[in-house]
């Protein structure tokens, strides 16, 4: 079961990504990135570090894909 959360999760979180560079929100694609790998580094260790990067990097997805970043 942990196996397929981590996998829907993950599917998930790239089709946020596809649908950003589809729309050209390359800035907020961007954020989403660093911020995946920063989620990642950080607690990409474990199975379980990367259970929460990927669920964290996916709340920050679907913020980012609602409130998007206003850069200057």
């Amino acid at each position: 079961m942990l196996l397929l959360t981590i996998g829907l999760i993950t599917a998930f979180n790239l089709i946020i990504f596809k649908v950003k560079f589809e729309q050209g929100r390359y800035g907020d694609l961007a954020l989403d990135f660093v911020t995946f790998a920063f989620l990642t580094a950080f607690f990409g260790h474990t199975l379980g570090g990367m259970v929460i990067a990927m669920i964290a990097g996916t709340v920050v997805s679907l913020y980012l894909f609602v409130f998007p970043p206003h850069f200057n």
